[in-house]
């Protein structure tokens, strides 16, 4: 069973490992782009929530900016991935994140455009960055259903009006 929760500061070392290994191992990514790779640096001010399958480990974040219903980061354990880990990091927004939500994701990213266009995403935009041709995605139906995860209590309102 996939638990998502919010990220507390005891999980810190495990979302910066997830992200330092993805980044590092993103061979899409220019090395520019691989040289800070600290979490923190890049989610200031992010609602960030992990999902575990074990109590002990995190097999995935997805961090999210509120105001513009927009997922900045969602990055999966390599020996976590195709067991929904992803999916039930995206259901879990459903609660308190009102859609459309969008995210952008470099064209080069074959895999992650493969998992958001098998779950129902739309290209409404596109353009270029320091990390090569991006697209914009958005998503504004259910999310795929058919994978409940457990979820942990969605932020509060007076956490989210600090993102306000």
């Amino acid at each position: 069973m996939i638990s998502v929760r919010p990220a507390t500061t005891g999980d810190s070392f495990a979302v910066q490992a997830i992200y330092e290994r993805s980044i590092s191992e993103a061979a899409w990514l220019p090395e520019s782009a691989k040289q800070n790779v600290a979490f923190a640096d890049v989610s200031i001010g992010e609602v960030i929530f992990v999902a575990t399958a074990d109590a002990d480990a995190v097999d995935g974040f997805v961090s999210v900016q509120p105001n513009d219903s927009f997922i900045h980061h969602l990055y999966v354990r390599p020996d976590a991935r195709g067991n929904f880990v992803g999916q039930a990091l995206l259901n879990s927004l459903q609660a308190w994140l009102p859609q459309p939500w969008r995210l952008k994701c470099v064209r080069e990213n074959a895999g992650a455009l493969k998992f958001y266009f098998r779950g129902g995403w739309s290209e409404v935009g596109s353009g270029e960055s320091e990390h090569g041709a991006f697209v914009i995605l958005s998503f504004h139906q259910s999310p795929n259903r058919s994978f409940e995860p457990t979820v942990g209590k969605p932020p509060s309102a007076a956490q989210l009006q600090r993102y306000k």
